[in-house]
């Protein structure tokens, strides 16, 4: 049995809420005297010690603690002049917490949506008359060369690009490689680009293959190269039905074949315009060239896998070597 012994609260400003399984006795605000007891002094450090929390006329109960060291934390919170707060109980007061809640809201997403202006803000002019800077007009686009350089073209005047992962990355005019033509962009509106490769051995060559989805193709990864690679073809799949018409009018170029390396394969993307990001224009579906060079694994799966058959065929780049 526990009793309570009525003292006037040293902390007036304590306000003490009520558990969810407690109702009020009174409809009196809660700015009554405080009292607390506790049965007995602590002996040893593994005696339990009861202690119940009151206010008195309300017949508010806080839950007993149920060791010496949580009794000792309560204790110590009410002398500190420990405020509990989270409920309004007047008019005033709401409407000063909905002012909060609306500025903690509206405050992040504007200063979110200054910082994305700031970020997709054009460059200098100054820049792009100096060609310290330039736009690709096709993706709208800005690049920065280093000083003195100028990125490569092709015959159309259009950039080339050499792909990184996701990201078509412009190349010096010096560049050496082999220029292969992808079909990329939106996917009702796509274009052909030119991308550039470097052989990764003298006596190989870069091979551009179209094929439906799903290929049919079994790949390998090395870890120590970092390059994925061909290793069967699954027998009815498109690339094996491929590669017995091309073996049959001898165009082996036109099909995948087991020991070719992956450098690289189109995958459906979402692409974000600008007043997308704010909600005003859904993303947009876009064909992109993904670089397999020196990615892991994961990656490198998980851009195989990314599009549907709607999408249209797949685009790979695969390096063969020569046979004699």
């Amino acid at each position: 049995m526990h009793s309570a012994v009525s003292t006037v609260s040293p902390h007036p400003n304590i306000i003490l809420l009520p558990p969810q399984n407690t109702a009020f006795t009174s409809p009196r605000p809660l700015t009554h005297d405080l009292a607390h007891t506790c049965t007995s002094p602590i002996p040893s450090p593994s005696a339990r010690v009861q202690c119940t929390l009151s206010v008195l006329q309300t017949g508010l109960v806080l839950q007993r603690a149920r060791s010496c060291k949580l009794a000792r934390m309560q204790v110590h919170a009410l002398r500190g002049g420990l405020q509990v707060t989270g409920l309004c109980f007047d008019a005033t007061c709401q409407q000063q917490a909905d002012k909060a809640f609306l500025l903690a809201l509206v405050l992040p997403l504007i200063f979110g949506g200054l910082a994305i202006l700031y970020i997709l803000r054009p460059p200098p002019k100054e820049a792009e008359e100096k060609g310290s800077v330039f736009r690709d007009p096709k993706t709208g686009a800005f690049f920065e060369a280093p000083e003195g350089e100028s990125p490569l073209k092709d015959q159309k005047g259009e950039l080339a690009f050499r792909p990184i992962s996701y990201t078509p990355w412009p190349v010096p005019e010096d560049y050496e490689g082999t220029r292969l033509r992808v079909a990329v962009g939106e996917r009702n509106s796509k274009e052909m680009r030119t991308f550039v490769f470097n052989k990764l051995r003298p006596d190989s060559e870069l091979l551009l293959v179209t094929l439906p989805r799903p290929l049919g193709i079994v790949f390998e990864y090395d870890e120590r190269r970092k390059q994925a690679y061909v290793v069967d073809l699954v027998e009815g799949s498109y690339a094996d039905q491929r590669r017995r018409v091309a073996g049959l009018n001898q165009r082996l170029q036109e099909c995948v074949l087991p020991g070719d390396v992956l450098r690289a394969v189109s995958c459906t993307n979402f692409v974000y315009p600008t007043n997308a990001l704010f909600g005003a224009r859904a993303p947009e579906r876009h064909i992109v060239l993904y670089g397999a060079d020196k990615q892991k694994w994961s990656s490198i799966r998980g851009a195989l896998k990314k599009g549907d058959v709607k999408d249209g065929e797949v685009s790979l780049v695969v390096e063969r070597r020569r046979t004699q």
